[in-house]
């Protein structure tokens, strides 16, 4: 009895050493671990700025976003201008446009007709380009009781002949007198009057809105007429010549027939008259004139028609004319047996 009692006690005791041996194993083992889950802090030095990584495994990386409202960018605002060029033919063209609006608008629409400009490059299938030369600068500018005084630097005096130096001018004179506080036009070059340009333009005088490309004397009663260009690569353009007369006793008679006698003939321009169509009179009531045409009108075809009503229409509107009514022998055209639906034909003006 006594010696079964001693067995139990010794097993009892085995079994507690080897718990504790257990134990102090275990111990061992998690100071372990813990101390290569969390490394020495002098052993970070050994580490580059690469290998120090946040560990974000099992949580949600964040990126914090910053919303910047884009500057919406202002618009250029344009402007319509009439600028003046020339065609390849040595006439002054003049031309509807846009340009970007600045204060100083004259001195913008001059700029535009400077040889290598933003404009002339855009325009460059019409077959236009810029009248004064390249590189001339608008170094001032002065408007007073409707004199205009440009200054401009020496690149204008780069001229190659006389023909060229008289277009530019007219075509100065023309693009400014376009603006309703401007009458008359004087030049300068660097500060200084000139008396005349290096191919022998007088530039001694102002200048006014008159004679462009002139077709006869610059004395008389002169008056201007429209002619077509041939067509280009985008379309052909209308050409405002002027001609000379003693005395004229109604404008819009003189300058219809001689829109209907055509075009000089050393030109390659073109009045947009059918052949063999004739002119019979006109006559003017209120601000209507009445074209009246000979009987062979009745063959007119519809585009032909169109064409001819938009060169005279375009000629007459210098003269404040808002109506134009084309008759046959004094018949109207449903009388004589035309029918075309849209008889108010209006003219495309140089659009570019």
């Amino acid at each position: 009895m006594k010696l079964a009692h001693q067995k139990k006690v010794f097993l009892i005791l085995i079994v507690l050493i080897a718990v504790c041996l257990t134990a102090c194993g275990t111990l061992d083992m998690m100071v372990g671990l813990k101390e290569k889950a969390n490394p020495d802090v002098s052993d970070l030095a050994e580490l580059s700025e690469f290998e120090i990584v946040e560990d974000a495994v099992g949580e949600e990386a964040y990126e914090e976003v910053i919303e910047t409202a884009a500057e919406p960018q202002e618009e250029v605002k344009m402007t319509n201008i009439m600028a003046y060029f020339e065609d390849e033919y040595g006439f002054v063209v003049p031309v509807n446009t846009k340009i970007p609006w600045e204060e100083g608008i004259a001195k913008a629409t001059l700029r535009s007709m400077i040889a290598g400009s933003e404009t002339e490059k855009r325009i460059a299938q019409s077959g236009l380009h810029g009248v004064i030369p390249e590189g001339t600068e608008i170094r001032g500018m002065s408007i007073k009781d409707g004199l205009c005084r440009v200054d401009f630097s020496k690149n204008i005096l780069n001229t190659s002949s006389l023909e060229q130096e008289e277009n530019m001018i007219s075509a100065i004179t023309y693009a400014l007198t376009e603006f309703p506080t401007i009458d008359r036009v004087e030049l300068l070059v660097e500060g200084q009057a000139l008396s005349s340009l290096p191919n022998g333009y007088a530039i001694n005088k102002g200048f006014e809105r008159e004679n462009i490309n002139l077709y006869g004397s610059e004395d008389g009663v002169n008056y201007t007429v429209y002619f077509k260009a041939p067509d280009t690569e985008v379309m052909g353009h209308y050409v405002p010549l002027t001609f000379s007369a003693t005395k004229v006793g109604n404008p819009v008679q003189f300058v219809v027939e001689k829109l209907f006698e055509g075009p000089p003939a050393d030109t390659t321009l073109s009045n947009n008259i059918p052949i063999g169509i004739n002119l019979r009179d006109v006559k003017v009531v209120g601000d209507k004139a009445v074209i009246n045409l000979g009987v062979e009108a009745v063959k007119l075809s519809e585009q032909d028609f169109r064409d001819m009503s938009s060169i005279v229409v375009l000629c007459l509107e210098q003269y404040g004319i808002g109506d134009v009514e084309f008759n046959i022998e004094g018949l109207t055209f449903e009388a004589a047996g035309l029918f075309f639906e849209d008889t108010d034909a209006r003219p495309v003006f140089n659009e570019y």
